[in-house]
């Protein structure tokens, strides 16, 4: 790399003078030179001496090393290499020669660099530049350069070297650092010197060099190089010294050009310099070494693959092989495309002549079947006479990064999804309170006119469907409490079969004589804990979704078993987690859905059923209900063919709980205890203080939590129960229960509430020896379970 031209780009004091003549347009060309030097890639970074952080990065670092460009800047040089104390310590001692080191990329990998550094000043901190070459890939250029002596004169133009610049009349105005270092002679010795002396530190005497040729061509000067050619202005030249600075002979590659200002006049010449002389040494080495060449260009990590202008493989690196298999030479590109894409329509620009470099992503078939989407570079072919011969490309499989990316996408809409179930929850949570309230009072004030009406009465009909629509109301809100996980719940250890088995019978009475409903159940199925009347929600939702998706009749399936997903089918299926799971699957042979519709199946209120005919809330509430109990939901399901709902819910340990399903048979009794009933609405605590009077109790009753607390402290006789609503003004429920229970302690006490709020519950999931009743309740449901306090 050009360092006098790193000098002008970090501010050093080195810099040439704007004063000087020629100075913007010395500006213009090391600009053109800075970018075709970011082109082909020298890594090039800035260094604080002090710190040994890394404070400018160019591109071809970032792709040398594998970090980004932020990473690059906060680490330390050191860091990058694996002789760490020798780099420290070249950077103590300011070594500006060019030396060699091993340097460590993102990956681990370890390899051979050459460094050219310069140190100076910047800003007040001692900073040093430095350009890192890849020794490794000096190979690949010493054979690009056997190949064709245009190409190799591209790659080393973009290489950093030794550069010096003289005006027309030969006075030196600039001679960078690399230069101090190849020639051993300062910047400050030679800036302004003329008559040839940039000459002497080579051949000892003051003889016109290439960069004079440049200026004005003189056939005597070429022919005292041992090879000279032109490209267009640019000059171009080798010659080997005898004994240069006594390291013997030594090879030095020249390049000039004339510098113009921007109206086309010649105003000085450029030259740089480079030391080749272990470039020469290598090439006899490297005509006899084909198979070492062969095995440096295999140890590349990238597919590197070469076609000829039918886009038919004839060279392929050792990672080509592996990829596309020993046979891949003398077969069509297109042989190994997989999945639709257009991948031919992206290169043919390239083979037309149109492009010179094409990037496209595609889907390629691995040799053992699997298909992998590789990333391609890929840079046409000439010849000198500039028709399309092929191709040379490199390639990288990303199939990983782009599962990343959709995973991210993915974890996206799982996090849109949560946020939107979480204002649903909002709402419902909000919304539960209040409405179960009014519903308790409407189906409350129905219950007792119902008790004053006569059997034969017309208007008892009408009383008892407005305690029915009361109860289906109070349903819809349960439903959307379930949908957003708030629903109150009480969780015990279930064995799923068990649970099934008990309630076939009441499902087969959901579908009717036309539908068969078949009962599979797994071998020694796990456990699961659960709340035994979700089961019963989600079975119900699901039949009879099942069996409207079946209005001619048709086959239901339920069964169970036991699933384990590990990390990797985790990450194949996006909508599955790693863990030990209950599988519950409920599949039917109705007429399925399409993708649109599965993507909005749990979405609330969503339905495809006519006017009347559902709410939408059915596959919600099982969602919620599902990832309450921290499981999760597969649907399949394709037009005409049915569909299969998987549910997958956390396998639990411990012994089942056996629930018994037979109603009780006898009558709810009542009592003379005192109860003392807490409820903030005054028509719903009129109703309780009734309901209760009429089983035989003795009801205290406030709006007041406060009052509660006086009536606990001042009545003379005893309470046996306080029955509090969970969401009050003052204070709740819970706090009103702590309290009273200092003054009285063997005081039993029942909650109601249409939602808990979390104030009883945790995320739903009542607490340990909580008792709860839902409003709204009937007058025999609150009896039964005001009994079952009293004498629990």
């Amino acid at each position: 790399m050009d360092m006098k031209f790193q000098s002008t780009v970090t501010g050093d004091g080195g810099s040439p003078n704007p004063q000087d003549g020629g100075y913007d347009e010395l500006r213009v060309s090391e600009e053109k030179y800075r970018q075709l030097f970011e082109l082909e890639s020298d890594a090039v970074w800035l260094v604080d001496n002090e710190t040994e952080r890394i404070i400018e990065a160019n591109a071809a670092a970032t792709a040398l090393y594998g970090y980004t460009r932020e990473e690059l800047l906060s680490m330390k040089a050191t860091t990058l290499s694996a002789e760490p104390e020798k780099s420290r310590q070249a950077i103590k001692e300011g070594c500006s020669r060019v030396i060699t080191r091993t340097h460590r990329k993102k990956d681990g990998t370890i390899f051979p660099v050459e460094i050219s550094a310069s140190y100076f000043e910047r800003q007040g901190r001692s900073v040093h530049i430095a350009a890192i070459r890849d020794i490794t890939d000096r190979t690949r250029a010493e054979e690009a350069v056997r190949e064709s002596e245009r190409r190799m004169a591209q790659i080393i133009e973009f290489l950093p070297d030794a550069t010096f610049v003289i005006d027309t009349e030969g006075k030196v105005t600039a001679w960078n650092r690399a230069m101090e270092s190849l020639a051993g002679v300062s910047a400050e010795n030679m800036l302004g010197k003329s008559g040839y002396a940039y000459a002497l530190p080579f051949y000892g005497r003051r003889r016109p060099v290439l960069i004079d040729c440049a200026l004005r061509r003189d056939e005597e000067i070429a022919a005292t190089y041992a090879s000279f050619y032109e490209e267009g202005d640019r000059l171009v030249s080798e010659t080997c010294l005898a004994d240069f600075r006594g390291a013997g002979p030594t090879w030095l590659w020249n390049t000039a050009t004339p510098l113009y200002d921007p109206e086309g006049k010649v105003i000085g010449a450029i030259q740089s310099i480079r030391d080749i002389t272990a470039h020469k040494n290598a090439e006899g080495a490297l005509r006899t070494l084909s198979a070492r060449q062969q095995a440096l260009l295999s140890a590349i990590p990238d597919i590197i693959m070469e076609v000829d202008a039918n886009q038919v493989y004839t060279w392929a690196n050792q990672p080509g092989f592996d990829f596309f298999g020993d046979d891949v030479l003398g077969r069509r590109a297109s042989f190994f495309f997989e999945e639709e894409q257009d991948t031919e329509r992206l290169v043919q620009p390239l083979f037309s002549g149109n492009e010179n470099v094409v990037y496209l992503e595609s889907w390629q078939r691995r040799k053992d079947g699997q298909n992998r989407l590789l990333a391609w570079w890929c840079r046409v072919l000439k010849d000198k006479g500039g028709s399309v011969t092929g191709a040379l490309s490199s390639a990288r499989d990303i199939t990983e990064i782009r599962l990343a990316a959709e995973e991210r996408e993915r974890l996206q809409a799982q996090l849109l999804q949560a946020q939107k179930m979480e204002s649903v929850g909002r709402l419902a949570g909000g919304v539960a309170h209040d409405f179960n309230n009014m519903l308790g009072i409407i189906s409350g004030r129905a219950e007792l006119a119902i008790e004053k009406a006569d059997p034969d009465d017309p208007i008892r009909q009408n009383l008892e469907e407005i305690v029915k629509a009361a109860g289906r109301s109070s349903d819809l809100v349960r439903q959307l409490l379930a949908f957003a996980r708030k629903q109150t719940i009480s969780p015990r250890i279930l064995d799923l079969n068990s649970e099934v088995s008990g309630i076939l019978a009441m499902l087969q009475r959901l579908l009717g004589e036309d539908i068969t409903l078949d009962w599979i159940p797994g071998k020694e199925t796990w456990n699961i804990r659960m709340d035994p009347s979700q089961i019963h929600q989600v079975l119900a939702n699901l039949l009879i979704n099942s069996r409207d998706a079946m209005p001619d009749g048709g086959k239901i399936t339920i069964e169970s078993g036991n699933a384990v997903f590990n990390e990797a089918s985790a990450l194949e299926n996006p909508n599955t987690f790693p863990g030990e799971y209950v599988l519950l699957s409920v599949s039917d042979t109705g007429y399925g859905m399409s993708r649109e519709i599965m993507d909005r199946i749990f979405d609330p209120f969503f339905t495809t059923k006519e006017v009347g005919r559902g709410t939408g809330l059915g596959l919600s509430t099982i969602y919620g209900i599902v990832r309450q109990n921290s499981g999760f939901i597969n649907v399949y399901s394709e037009p005409g063919h049915g569909t299969t709902i998987r549910i997958y819910l956390p396998r639990t340990d411990g012994e089942p709980v056996r629930i018994n399903r037979e109603p009780e048979k006898c009558e709810v009794l009542g009592g003379n205890e005192t109860i003392l009933i807490v409820e903030d609405e005054e028509s719903l605590l009129e109703i309780g203080k009734v309901f209760l009077e009429k089983q035989g109790y003795r009801a205290l009753a406030t709006r007041s939590p406060v009052e509660a607390l006086n009536l606990a402290k001042n009545f003379d006789g005893e309470i046996q129960m306080v029955m509090t609503d969970v969401v009050m003004p003052e204070m709740n429920g819970r706090e009103l229960v702590e309290r009273i229970k200092i003054l009285r302690p063997s005081m039993k006490s029942l909650f109601m509430s249409g939602y808990t709020a979390n104030v009883i519950a945790h995320h739903g999931v009542l607490d340990p020896d909580v008792h709860f009743i839902e409003k709204p309740f009937s007058l025999s449901d609150l009896a039964a379970k005001v009994r079952e306090v009293l004498d629990g």
